[in-house]
């Protein structure tokens, strides 16, 4: 079992006033954590119920706060005192007013119900979860890091500071370079959804990964969310993949697929709002230009890019470019020290992979995958412009700290802590 990084982060929360949300994609295993969190509960002698609501999605249990009450004690016992996990929410009608409804009763008649539910897309959880503002706590769970990746073995279930652990980090790499490199080179080209990771064999992992991506095409976006050209949507997702990394010209995307630009924006909005695809904003300290410009796009998970450019075998040095970049943005988003992600371009395309946002501090970081790496002249323009922390440059083996930036190889990456 791979325990997940967000497990402890749910805990912290747990028997405080708020409703635990955790969002996340289908087959990120979120069902497996809220079950991680019964299995913890019940070691404690708490008392805890699982409901699946699409298990339930044309019962009357979820047509009224109080019935639902009634089957709790009912089917479980349960009064008050417990914990009550419901698992993909929004298949309920009226997720987010049934939520509330509850929440209001539990507290009216001091139940000391703590309510901890789970959904897979952010689209339908936003609507809903209008009605829960200030009486949640919202956690988004991703495919594994590549550093829950590695955690099946205790050697790499560690983290270094760039500042303090430096000489530490460079002894772990000098050790275990080939091995981490070998290992990152089978989780970009597999992913990290946990039951494709946890395969024993490459036909397994295709045969899974074909799953997954079918079954979320034809359940979740043609039926659940009322996509009526299939087709268009299908091949919009096989065309993002040719661009991870790069800017989104919608224009080009509509002329393409010979669909309206209101179409696009709407399949977008869905690939978004089902966790499949992030958009990065570029910098800009005046807004409207920020929120103007082309963003550019990312997969959450790599997995589904060589689902759409399938191969066995990938060496490390073979590793495109883009999908390196990829990696770098999912695991920044990661770190729970991050505000805020961005990509900085100026008008003669010089451009900074990503700028994050550290609460008031800002982080240029650049990747140069390659074997020979310089300091780019771009991040000692922008640090000077914008007071910033050390840049860090990502690169493909090289590991240094000198007076103008960190460099650190992309295997590290997911054990460094901002």
């Amino acid at each position: 079992m791979i325990k997940r990084t967000l497990f402890t982060d749910v805990m912290e929360w747990l028997d405080r006033d708020k409703v635990i949300l955790i969002k996340g994609a289908r087959q990120v295993g979120k069902t497996t954590l809220l079950l991680d969190i019964k299995n913890h509960l019940q070691s404690q002698q708490k008392m805890v119920v699982y409901v699946a609501a699409d298990e339930f999605s044309n019962a009357d249990i979820f047509s009224d706060a109080r019935l639902f009450l009634k089957f709790l004690n009912f089917e479980y016992g349960i009064e008050r005192n417990a914990y009550v996990l419901i698992d993909e929410f929004q298949y309920i009608k009226n997720s987010g007013l049934f939520i509330k409804v509850l929440i209001d009763m539990i507290k009216r008649e001091s139940l000391g119900i703590q309510l901890i539910i789970s959904g897979s897309s952010s689209l339908e959880i936003s609507k809903s979860t209008e009605y829960l503002t200030g009486r949640k706590i919202e956690f988004l769970l991703f495919p594994f890091s590549f550093q829950e990746y590695l955690s099946t073995e205790n050697k790499f279930a560690l983290s270094f500071n760039l500042d303090d652990d430096f000489n530490s980090l460079t002894d772990f790499y000098r050790i275990y370079q080939k091995e981490l490199e070998h290992r990152f080179s089978a989780y970009i080209l597999w992913g990290g959804y946990p039951e494709v990771s946890l395969q024993p064999s490459n036909a397994s992992r295709r045969m899974l990964l074909k799953e997954i991506i079918s079954t979320y095409i034809e359940k979740d976006v043609a039926g659940y969310l009322n996509v009526e050209n299939v087709s268009a949507f299908n091949k919009l997702v096989q065309l993002l993949s040719y661009q991870v990394s790069a800017l989104v010209n919608r224009n080009e995307l509509t002329s393409t697929l010979g669909i309206h630009y209101k179409t696009l924006s709407k399949y977008l909005d869905i690939l978004i709002g089902t966790f499949i695809y992030a958009l990065v904003n570029p910098f800009y300290t005046n807004i409207r230009k920020e929120l103007s410009k082309m963003p550019k796009i990312f997969l959450n998970d790599t997995g589904i890019y060589y689902y759409y450019h399938p191969q066995n075998t990938l060496t490390f040095d073979a590793i495109p470019g883009n999908l390196v970049e990829n990696f770098v943005y999912t695991s920044l988003k990661r770190q729970k020290s991050i505000n805020n992600i961005y990509f900085y371009r100026t008008i003669a395309r010089s451009e900074i992979d990503f700028v994050v946002r550290k609460w008031e501090k800002m982080i240029p970081l650049e990747v140069k995958f390659r074997k020979l790496v310089k300091m780019p002249a771009i991040l000692n323009q922008f640090r000077q412009k914008y007071d910033t922390e050390k840049p860090i440059v990502v690169t493909r083996d090289t590991l240094q700290n000198t007076k103008e930036a960190f460099f650190v190889p992309v295997v590290l990456l997911d054990l460094i802590e901002f």
